[in-house]
């Protein structure tokens, strides 16, 4: 009895699992998390109201956040976060104030979104918000004034609701933007730019940029390219962190090798507003093709490439725009090879690429 039990339990696992291959998956409905968007966290701003807000997202108007969770131990279904009325609605209300003879303002809502990241190391959700900022005058029309950058974290603990940490992150947020839209009425942003350097006045908002790269590097004792891949949110802070996903081809004396790395990190600071230093460290996973196959016998374990490296650069990358960018840097690059010994090597590198 028990047998049958756990076949019946194993078809029912397996035909869950087959079910995106014949087309169902769209029918498996993602969870939703509905997040309270604390309307009574007021900032006493007092001189300021906004009027009206506007939500220029190409998505639900609730929407927050989308990310991977299991269900049934291992199939993937999104988990879907959104607040109980429009984004847009819980934003006025926040800021709204029927006092009479006060600045009132507009905001346009271009980009709210938070992501919900787990790893080893922890679990963290980091919001990335783009906000243009208008005054409204008696006639009700409106002036520009500029735009708001936010990129603001929020750690998960292990054993605490998901919506604690998301309304935690909201809470935060709000009391920073209540913040800055007083600091901008009194012009302190012109006083102490770069208190404010989230705050672009007098220029529109921009879109988050899509990397395609190429990196050729060379020292004595080897060289080799690397193509990347990364999509970079608008500029929030002056020190800013990125991922991208690359793909290395190297050459050594005895062997060439190609690797991978899904997430490679980038600390970026940036310089002024042409130049950006970075530091990309770079974990990867390579296939060997050793040199001296034909007269010496390698065993299979050697064809795995373990590959560490870092590497300084000093970059042109104008803030805001598009085009084409390019830099020069040294690198460190460690390896090892299963029976071999670890090997450590110096370079210098040339990178360019195109940022859409």
């Amino acid at each position: 009895m028990e047998l049958n039990r756990f076949y019946k339990l194993l078809i029912g696992y397996a035909i869950v699992g087959l079910l995106p291959f014949f087309g169902f998956s769209q029918n498996m409905v993602a969870d939703t998390l509905i997040v309270a968007f604390n309307d009574t966290l007021k900032p006493a701003l007092g001189s300021l109201s906004i009027e009206k807000v506007n939500d220029l997202r190409n998505t639900d108007s609730n929407f927050l956040s989308v990310y991977e969770k299991k269900k049934w131990l291992f199939f993937p279904v999104d988990q879907i976060v959104k607040t109980e009325n429009p984004l847009a609605r819980h934003v006025k209300q926040q800021y709204y104030s029927d006092s009479a003879g006060i600045a009132q303002y507009r905001v346009n809502i271009n980009h709210f979104e938070i992501k919900n990241y787990t790893s080893l190391f922890g679990r963290q959700l980091i919001l990335h918000s783009t906000l243009e900022i208008s005054e409204q005058n008696e006639e009700n029309d409106s002036t520009f004034i500029g735009t708001f950058y936010y990129e603001a974290s929020e750690t998960r603990k292990k054993k605490e609701p998901v919506a604690k940490s998301y309304e935690a992150l909201l809470d935060k947020w709000s009391m920073r933007f209540g913040g800055d839209l007083l600091a901008v009425q009194n012009e302190i942003d012109k006083v102490v730019p770069a208190q404010y350097y989230h705050f672009r006045r007098e220029q529109r908002a921009v879109g988050k940029n899509f990397y395609t790269s190429v990196e050729a590097f060379a020292g004595l004792n080897f060289w080799g390219v690397d193509g990347e891949l990364w999509f970079s949110q608008p500029e929030a802070n002056r020190i800013f962190n990125r991922s991208s996903g690359v793909i290395r081809y190297v050459n050594h004396p005895d062997f060439q090798a190609i690797a991978i790395g899904s997430n490679v990190r980038r600390w970026n600071y940036r310089l002024n507003q042409h130049w950006i230093f970075s530091n990309k460290m770079a974990l990867l996973l390579g296939i060997n093709n050793w040199k001296d196959i034909k007269t010496v016998g390698h065993k299979l374990e050697e064809i795995l490439l373990f590959n560490a490296s870092m590497t300084q650069s000093v970059n042109f990358n104008p803030l805001d725009k598009t085009g084409f960018v390019f830099g020069i840097g040294l690198m460190e690059d460690l390896h090892y090879v299963i029976y071999h010994n670890i090997t450590f090597n110096l370079g210098i590198s040339l990178n360019c690429a195109w940022k859409f």
